[in-house]
C-alpha cells in the first residue's frame, strides 16, 4: 500500500514538474498550433470532415462547453450537413498588427455553408486562437468582422 501510494505520488510530482517547467504544454491541446499552416490545415481537415465536437475542444472550447452541449452542437451541425465539405476559402483576412490577425472561413458543398471566424495571436514559437465562431449564418460571422 505504502509503494502504491509513494509511486502515484511521484507521477503527481513529475507531472506537476512537467506543467511548471514548460507552462505551455498544459495548455498544448488547446488553440495553440504551431504556426499559421497548422492551424489552417487542422481548421480545414476537421471542418470539411465535419468533426465538430473535437474541433471546438481544440480551438479552445473545452471549458466553454459541457460535453452534453458539444453533443448537441455535434448532431444539430450533422443534422444540416449530411456529407463532408467540398470546398472551401478563406474570404476575409486582416493583419491587425503585433501579431494579431482575424479571418473569416467558408466551407460549403451540396449541402451548403458553414462559416468559421477566428481571431488569432503569432508569437515566436506558435499561433494561439483567442476566440472563435463557427455559425451557419454568415450574417453571425460578418459581424465580428
Amino acid at each position: 500500500m505504502t509503494r502504491r501510494i509513494s509511486g502515484l505520488f511521484a507521477l503527481v510530482l513529475s507531472l506537476a514538474f512537467l506543467f511548471a517547467s514548460n507552462p505551455a504544454r498544459a495548455q498544448e491541446a488547446d488553440s495553440i498550433f504551431k504556426d499559421y499552416n497548422a492551424y489552417a490545415a487542422y481548421t480545414d481537415e476537421m471542418i470539411a470532415t465535419r468533426q465538430w465536437t473535437p474541433f471546438i475542444q481544440r480551438m479552445g472550447g473545452r471549458d466553454e462547453y459541457t460535453p452534453e452541449q458539444l453533443s448537441g452542437i455535434s448532431g444539430r451541425f450533422n443534422s444540416i450537413f449530411r456529407s463532408n465539405f467540398t470546398k472551401r476559402t478563406v474570404f476575409m483576412d486582416q493583419d491587425l498588427g503585433g501579431g494579431m490577425r482575424r479571418e473569416i472561413r467558408a466551407y460549403y458543398g451540396p449541402a451548403g455553408y458553414v462559416f468559421f471566424y477566428a481571431i488569432m495571436h503569432a508569437r515566436e514559437d506558435s499561433l494561439i486562437v483567442l476566440n472563435f465562431s463557427l455559425n451557419t449564418k454568415v450574417e453571425a460571422i460578418m459581424e465580428r468582422f
